[in-house]
């Protein structure tokens, strides 16, 4: 994609709204406008005021253009999202054929086998991880902030019990190369059902995470072993779920956007 179609994309963003829209949605997105154009001034008026690096002849090095490229790129709006509509190749499997153990049911969904990366995340740090899953048999592995396919972190969903009345808890492990962590165990309060799909959402940001299940608050905990890293899913042996779709998100407001496409034309 050239630099021509990313001006065109920004100058369509920037771009009056037609009449037919309400004049009240119009002035919030101006405000919005407003309000990204004064935090990417903002950026770049950081950078500006940062002092710069003297080279060996005391002259100041050229790195203001850089440096704002790096913030406004930092600041930049991620949003990856994937349905396997498409097929697996975004997947990475560590060597593995990814087709062996992953399969798709009838209405589309995958069911994960051995863990795969997503590999567009993997150069992440800070992100919101959503998922829509279904636990047909035993559990699902929801891996973040993984380095590589031997050293992440693990947020287990796990149905303990058996009967017409099992539970759901989540087991959260961090695996360094190739070995695990003790594993805590937290029961999620309401009653498991295994034909409901249930909505995931993973915060991570620096060395805090928090794990939600349906809008409810299940886990809390810091952890600074691993700073960046991407996601991934798998399945042990025995057993079996189903993923309609996963997205990773992070600064998704006005002013990522914005950046998002400044970044784009920088």
């Amino acid at each position: 994609m050239n630099l021509w179609t990313h001006l065109r994309r920004l100058f369509a963003y920037l771009w009056p709204e037609p009449l037919l829209v309400s004049p009240r949605y119009v002035a919030r997105k101006h405000i919005a406008l407003v309000t990204a154009l004064l935090g990417v001034a903002a950026i770049g008026g950081a950078v500006v005021l940062t002092p710069s690096h003297r080279g060996k002849l005391g002259r100041t090095e050229p790195d203001v253009w850089e440096s704002l490229r790096q913030r406004v790129s930092k600041r930049a709006q991620v949003d990856l999202f994937d349905d396997f509509s498409e097929g697996l190749d975004a997947w990475q499997s560590g060597g593995k054929d990814l087709r062996s153990g992953w399969w798709y049911d009838k209405n589309g969904f995958v069911n994960p086998g051995a863990l795969s990366l997503f590999g567009p995340s993997m150069q992440l740090t800070n992100y919101d991880l959503d998922a829509l899953v279904q636990i047909d048999a035993k559990g699902l592995g929801l891996v973040f902030r993984a380095a590589s396919s031997h050293t992440y972190q693990v947020a287990k969903l796990v149905v303990v019990g058996s009967g017409p009345m099992p539970s759901l808890a989540v087991a959260r492990y961090t695996m360094i190369a190739g070995r695990a962590s003790r594993s805590v165990l937290t029961q999620y309060p309401e009653r498991f059902q295994s034909d409901t799909l249930y909505r995931v959402h993973l915060v991570a940001r620096g060395d805090a995470f928090s794990l939600y299940i349906q809008g409810n608050l299940v886990d809390y905990w810091t952890d600074s072993r691993l700073p960046a890293g991407g996601v991934g899913l798998f399945c042990s042996p025995g057993e079996r779920a189903r993923v309609a779709w996963i997205r990773v998100s992070h600064n998704t407001d006005s002013l990522g956007r914005m950046c998002s496409l400044l970044s784009s034309v920088l």
